[in-house]
């Protein structure tokens, strides 16, 4: 069915694109192309737009509509597939975390991770290697924006994730209830020698900077990815999906 979008509707989506700010403030966020949108549960969609070519192959589609330059204009993706929506956030899997720990399983625990690309690439792997959650600090990427969201491919809507007010008394928390913590290090062991626990949490830094000194030196251990050559350092989102593949 087509329905024609007004002018303060198309600013508000393009808003919920382009500033972290409206997204926190609305509770929406958007989500690009075909495959992307066949993986949206049906209850957190709030609305559909489609170019108008779009809407020639697909007219039983319930959408707004644009012509092919607005929705161009309208888009964060440099060649749009012809169809957005915007989608209520899912539930951010607190519970999840809070939960972690009564049974055996990994969580992942992001601290400054920055690149979008990197982070929704951790989000996917973490449903790939079933991790339990991925537990993010406040300067972590935003989850919800276009890139992170476009790069998740669909796990944003599967695996539990919560941000972290306090990264430290999350991780503490987390030991209290017999959860070991290890952290990623260049300084650390081989992770080929470690016999890992049941229940575990692996810690990954910013790209650059890696962990602070104070969330290292709180884990249990410190652990290192073997590199040859004159590699100095992993992309985090490699690194955590070593980590995360380990036994």
């Amino acid at each position: 069915m087509k329905k024609e979008l007004t002018n303060r509707q198309y600013k508000e989506i393009r808003a919920l694109i382009e500033r972290g700010s409206a997204r926190k403030k609305t509770g929406l966020f958007t989500g690009e192309g075909e495959r992307f949108f066949e993986e949206i549960p049906e209850s957190l969609i709030e609305t559909v737009v489609v170019s108008g070519t779009y809407h020639e192959k697909h007219p039983d589609t319930d959408a707004y509509v644009l012509n092919d330059e607005a929705y161009r204009k309208l888009c964060d993706t440099k060649h749009p597939q012809g169809i957005l929506a915007v989608i209520k956030k899912p539930e951010t899997g607190k519970e999840a975390g809070i939960s972690f720990g009564n049974d055996e399983g990994t969580a992942v625990v992001l601290e400054g991770i920055q690149d979008p690309g990197n982070l929704g690439t951790i989000i996917r792997t973490a449903e790939a290697a079933g991790a339990a959650c991925v537990i993010m600090d406040r300067n972590t990427a935003d989850i919800y924006s276009p890139k992170v969201v476009r790069s998740t491919m669909g796990s944003i809507f599967r695996v539990p994730f919560f941000y972290t007010d306090d990264l430290k008394e999350t991780l503490t928390g987390f030991q209290k209830r017999g959860i070991k913590l290890y952290a990623a290090d260049l300084s650390g062991e081989d992770m080929r020698g470690i016999t890992l626990e049941k229940k575990r949490a692996f810690v990954i830094g910013n790209e650059g900077a890696g962990l602070s000194k104070e969330i290292s030196d709180l884990c249990d251990r410190k652990i290192r990815i073997p590199m040859k050559g004159k590699v100095e350092s992993l992309n985090a989102a490699v690194a955590a999906a070593l980590l995360m593949y380990l036994e």
